[in-house]
């Protein structure tokens, strides 16, 4: 046999110890420990020998003693193995010595040695001469000679030495001759078991390949092929009833040793004994055989113990929680860089599911199985829900993601504006059908919405409504278009802190009016009716506490506005407040519309009254008139209906904000309206031929007495539409009258602008517009 291939020193072994034994029954000695195996000058067991051939002959009895000479004599009449059993149980002997796999060796140098041994045995045994022959002396190798090759050396060199001394020699002939005679023959016997050939038994699976008769090297090539590395590469998956745990080789450590497995193997029916092992031979015939693969997995079985206990006992491992999110680009929302075209986001909601409830022990034997089967898939079926997700608040949701619109504002400093931003979020109450109407694990889509905020950019200074009034209108076609013409021209006009506006000024800019009555009962004028718009804008003037730079009454009190609140074209408005303010005129729904807008800072609020502090009768006059004249007057034909003429006084009243009491009064103006003169037709009598009689010295008709101005004629009462207070004018050089009444106005338009027309109770009513 060729030398072995381990370079580091091998235990002991049974040849010699065998060996060890001969030289103590030859010698009655203990052989000397040795550590190198090669004869040298120096080898103990040599010197000892020699030593014993210089002394005398002594005559010396063979211990043979615990010898079964009948077994040895059966034994060697036992037919000679042929060469390749003696291959094979000199193979079997060294493995069962070395507990190693025979290395691969030249056959022929086997046999050489095999046979020499036999043959210088036999020739010893017979009383002839040694036929040994000195071998032809091999280099020296790095690595240790096997059994064999000790076992002949050492029995050369012994041989030798009974070759000088033939007393010696033919005693311990016998014994050696004995011990390995029982040598040679227990490695025979112990080779011929194998009735396998070095291969693994019939039938033998690691996981699910079948590498029963193949040899190492052919199972392992097998299983690499079969298996590669899906150990390392794949996940145990968990199927919980449709949840899924997966166990990952990072974290279990999966990684088969193939060659560990197939060195299991191949030992079976290896072990044992001899009994045992013809058991499993046969049983190997018929019988499939599984190699545990497990410890040749190196699975961290704690880790997969842990995860399933947790899994088992936190359901929220497997619970699956509602999650929500917004999809889709943020847009812009600031006042500069918004886009009202840019599409939203949408609020993505995903329902959860239900937490699971298992045997985690159970489970854990299943993955077990499944490992040592080579599946990674664990279907458990006894699996109960026992949580629910927790509950969505959609409020919690929509005030996570509610942007809220941010109104521009002023710095009162330097009376710059900061711009404004739009605010987003989404419909809340249609978001909760939807949520209500979903299932567990659905997804719900809700887009989000723009907020628009009051006030954006310039819009900072106007945020609030100062003061308003509207006036109804006449259905005159020509009026009309005159009344929105007069609104065109002051409708979204700015004026800043101190700038003055003039009515007139702002009409020239507008072109396109035509003539038309400048009010009921009146003639057509070229601008006829902006009167109208120009009162409006007074009364909401007034309301607004800007400055009133110049203002004219009407020559009448008119059909549209109360006495005393009225205004030529010819006013003229200051701006007094600290802040911008816009107006906004319209004409729509048969009214005309003025509002002024801007930042409010008062405590309190507005509302005008007025009061008649004097009435003036009118007086009757004549026209005179030929008899039979072309107009057709007859004598005492009213021309002109005369009208009182009256001095009205408008107040300004200020309430509290919070309480609602008033606060202070202040006047505002005197609105004188002239008186007009009754107008008869005086028509002269015809020619007669009567005689002349005496001219009259009287009048036919006797004017109406004129009332004095400091006289003031009470009119008939009449139930007023809204609130009258009663007030005196605080500056003394205005006349005094016996009664004044006075009608306040809200600061909110009144839903029936005709009942703000209070002064018809104390002022004859003008005909209908």
């Amino acid at each position: 046999m060729a030398q072995g291939k381990f370079s580091n020193p091998r235990p002991h072994r049974d040849e010699e110890r065998q060996i060890e034994e001969a030289f103590r029954q030859v010698t009655e000695q203990s052989a000397p420990r040795r550590r190198k195996p090669a004869a040298t000058a120096g080898d103990p067991i040599e010197q000892t020998l020699r030593q014993m051939s210089s002394q005398e002959p002594v005559t010396r009895q063979l211990d043979l003693e615990g010898v079964d000479l009948e077994a040895l004599a059966a034994q060697q009449s036992a037919p000679k193995p042929t060469p390749a059993q003696e291959d094979a149980q000199i193979e079997h002997a060294f493995h069962q010595v070395t507990g190693q796999p025979v290395p691969k060796a030249d056959p022929a140098a086997k046999k050489h040695k095999a046979a020499q041994l036999r043959q210088n045995l036999e020739s010893f045994l017979d009383g002839g001469d040694f036929a040994y022959e000195q071998a032809e002396e091999e280099e020296p190798e790095a690595q240790e000679p096997d059994a064999i090759d000790k076992l002949q050396l050492t029995m050369q060199r012994f041989l030798d030495f009974l070759g000088k001394n033939r007393k010696i020699a033919a005693i311990a002939a016998c014994g050696i001759a004995v011990v390995l005679i029982c040598f040679i023959l227990g490695m025979f016997v112990a080779g011929s078991s194998d009735p396998y050939d070095g291969k693994i038994l019939s039938n033998v699976y690691i996981a699910n390949v079948n590498v029963g008769g193949m040899t190492q090297e052919e199972a392992i090539a097998a299983v690499k092929q079969a298996m590669g590395n899906s150990y390392t590469t794949e996940d145990m998956v968990i199927d919980l009833s449709g949840h899924e745990l997966r166990l990952r080789p990072k974290d279990t450590d999966a990684n088969l040793n193939v060659k560990s497995a197939v060195e299991d193997a191949y030992q079976y029916g290896r072990a044992g004994t001899q009994e045992q092992r013809d058991a499993v031979y046969e049983a190997s015939l018929t019988q499939d055989y599984v190699i545990d693969i497990l410890p040749h997995l190196g699975l961290d079985t704690e880790y997969i113990r842990k995860t399933l206990q947790s899994c088992a006992e936190d359901t929220g491992s497997t619970l699956v929680q509602t999650t929500y999110g917004l999809e889709g680009e943020e847009p812009k929302l600031d006042a500069e860089n918004f886009d009202e075209k840019a599409p939203t986001q949408t609020l993505v909601i995903t329902l959860g599911t239900p937490g699971i409830g298992f045997d985690a022990e159970a489970v854990y034997d299943q993955v077990l199985f499944a490992y040592r089967n080579h599946t990674f898939l664990v279907t458990v079926e006894d699996v109960e829900n026992v949580k629910d997700p927790d509950p969505i608040d959609l409020q919690d949701i929509y005030d996570e993601f509610y942007i809220e619109p941010v109104e521009a504002s002023v710095d009162t400093g330097t009376l710059k504006a900061t711009p404004g931003s739009y605010g987003y979020g989404f419909d809340l109450k249609e978001a909760q059908k939807l949520l209500d109407k979903a299932e567990f694990g659905e997804e719900i889509r809700i887009p989000m919405e723009y907020i628009e905020p009051e006030l954006l950019d310039a819009d900072a200074f106007f945020r609030d409504t100062l003061g308003e009034y509207q006036t109804r209108y006449t259905s005159n076609s020509s009026r009309t278009t005159n009344l929105k013409l007069a609104c065109q021209a002051i409708d979204d006009l700015v004026l800043m802190p101190g700038d003055t506006l003039t009515f007139s000024s702002r009409l020239n800019r507008v072109g396109g009016f035509q003539y038309a009555p400048e009010d009921t009962g009146k003639e057509d004028t070229a601008q006829g009716g902006v009167s109208q718009v120009s009162s409006t804008l007074y009364y909401a003037a007034l309301m607004s506490d800007l400055e009133i730079v110049s203002r004219n009454n009407l020559g009448y009190i008119p059909s549209f506005i109360e006495a005393g609140l009225d205004a030529a074209p010819s006013l003229k408005i200051r701006n007094s407040l600290e802040y911008p303010v816009r107006i906004e005129a319209q004409v729509s729904g048969g009214y005309v519309k003025v509002e002024i807008i801007g930042t409010e800072e008062r405590d309190y609020y507005v509302m005008l009254s007025h009061s008649i502090a004097a009435t003036y009768e009118p007086e009757t006059e004549y026209q005179d008139f030929e008899h039979n004249n072309a107009e057709g007057y007859l004598d005492g034909d009213v021309l002109v209906e005369g009208t009182a003429g009256y001095l009205v006084k408008t107040f300004k009243n200020k309430y509290s904000t919070q309480s609602g009491s008033r606060v202070g009064q202040d006047f505002i103006a005197n609105s004188q309206y002239p008186v007009t003169n009754r107008l008869v037709a005086r028509v002269e009598e015809p020619e007669t031929t009567q005689p002349p009689t005496e001219p009259s010295t009287e009048p036919t008709t006797r004017p109406t007495e004129t009332v004095k101005p400091t006289e003031t004629v009470k009119p008939a009462e009449t139930t007023p539409s809204v609130s009258q207070e009663t007030t005196a004018p605080s500056e003394s050089t205005e006349p005094s009258v016996d009664t004044t009444k006075s009608t306040e106005a809200a600061t909110v338009p009144q839903e029936n602008p005709a009942a703000l027309e209070t002064t018809e109770a104390v002022i004859p009513d003008t005909p209908a517009a």
